[in-house]
């Protein structure tokens, strides 16, 4: 994975030396760079994952050609979650006959599930937010599905933020530096804290590394509440870290991608979890859900819970996810109802609210999270049947 990393580096580092030698003028020639070098890399990765990204974008371009002169079928945008969709019912690598030496079966499908679930969210809000400026041409929209650092992982950004103007600014050798910075620092989370978690913190806490956990299970509620909290940690870590990378790399080429998170540990509630965790996907969610469905709907509480339910299967189609989903719309639904409700005040000083809701907050996530990322459903059972002392080996 380091190597992968110091590729991905020497890269960007090329790359935006030859983007910067192209006069600010010459845009379609920049992005040239950004296309070939992110089609070569994700084409080294797997060609049938680049084929697939292609091909979202392309229905994308089309959805957005169909919507504009169609405009009374508003739903048509949600079409671009029809590859997410049947690659979460049957795997696209059994569907489609990809070229000989592309990667098939559980490494394919979980990869073009990370990828696609990010992208065909890019491309839903690049379709509305051209629609919207009554234009969205097919170059934005590649460059918005490939641009490298940020494909598998996000953070969701749609086309704007590679359009003309993102892509003719003149260099910045104080972000291009501050981007190298940001590159390191999300190394040293995702692969140094990161690794230390994984093995070191949970073999000291758990007596054995975090993976043998699943195959090894839970002695009891104690063990299982410290897995928990081991294994948030790891994916704040990992997936703050890798965003990071994208962000720092975005720098280089001085486009400005979506901070993504905002010092989600210390959040004092649910609601102000989702304020600092992940935070582009949380405005799509508001902008492009939630909202909407209120709006058809007049049930806030209702439309929380289904949008979330939603949120949960995007991530993965599994009985975790789908806990999840229900679990964090319920928690907001009801925080939401209990905030309009009169009440006098808790005789307690600020400092134990505030951390006491901190406490509450992070368990509450972290089993969750540990309960959505369980390998199947018969370790999630083992799990959650170890919150009562029940311990199945």
């Amino acid at each position: 994975m380091l190597a992968t990393f110091q590729i991905l580096v020497l890269t960007t580092f090329l790359a935006s030396l030859v983007y910067w030698v192209l006069p600010k003028g010459w845009v379609e020639g920049r992005r040239a760079v950004l296309l070939v070098v992110s089609g070569v890399l994700i084409y080294i990765y797997s060609p049938a994952t680049l084929f697939l990204a292609l091909a979202t974008a392309l229905l994308a371009w089309l959805l957005y050609g169909l919507t504009k002169r169609y405009p009374r079928y508003g739903w048509l945008p949600w079409l671009i979650v029809l590859p997410l969709v049947i690659n979460a019912i049957t795997p696209l690598a059994d569907l489609i006959p990809f070229p000989s030496g592309s990667p098939r079966g559980v490494l394919f499908t979980s990869l073009t599930t990370l990828g696609m679930s990010f992208y065909t969210f890019k491309l839903y809000a690049s379709i509305k937010q051209g629609l919207k400026l009554d234009a969205l041409p097919f170059r934005e929209v590649l460059t918005t599905t490939l641009f490298y650092p940020a494909f598998p992982m996000g953070p969701i950004d749609a086309s704007q933020k590679f359009d003309h103007v993102a892509l003719s600014r003149d260099p910045d050798i104080r972000r291009w530096v501050m981007g190298i910075g940001r590159i390191g620092m999300g190394a040293v989370k995702a692969y140094i804290i990161g690794g230390w978690i994984k093995t070191t913190a949970s073999v000291w806490l758990l007596g054995s590394p975090m993976d043998a956990m699943y195959d090894k299970g839970w002695d009891g509620p104690v063990q299982a509440l410290l897995f928990a909290f081991l294994s948030f940690a790891y994916l704040y870590v990992n997936f703050s870290g890798f965003t990071d990378i994208a962000i720092g790399a975005g720098w280089m080429f001085n486009l400005d991608l979506t901070e993504n998170f905002k010092f989600p540990l210390i959040a004092h509630s649910i609601q102000n979890f989702w304020q600092r965790w992940h935070l582009s996907l949380s405005k799509f969610i508001t902008a492009y859900m939630y909202k909407p469905m209120v709006r058809r709907t007049g049930k806030a509480g209702l439309s929380l819970i289904v949008t979330f339910t939603l949120i949960g299967l995007w991530h993965r189609t599994s009985v975790g996810y789908l806990f999840w989903g229900v679990g964090h719309g319920t928690a907001l639904a009801l925080t939401a109802w209990y905030r309009t409700k009169k009440r006098p005040p808790i005789p307690m000083p600020y400092v134990v609210r505030r951390v006491g809701g901190i406490v509450i907050t992070l368990t509450f996530v972290s089993v969750m999270s540990a309960i959505a990322n369980q390998p199947s459903n018969r370790v999630l059972a083992r799990y959650v049947l170890s919150f009562v002392g029940v311990h199945v080996s």
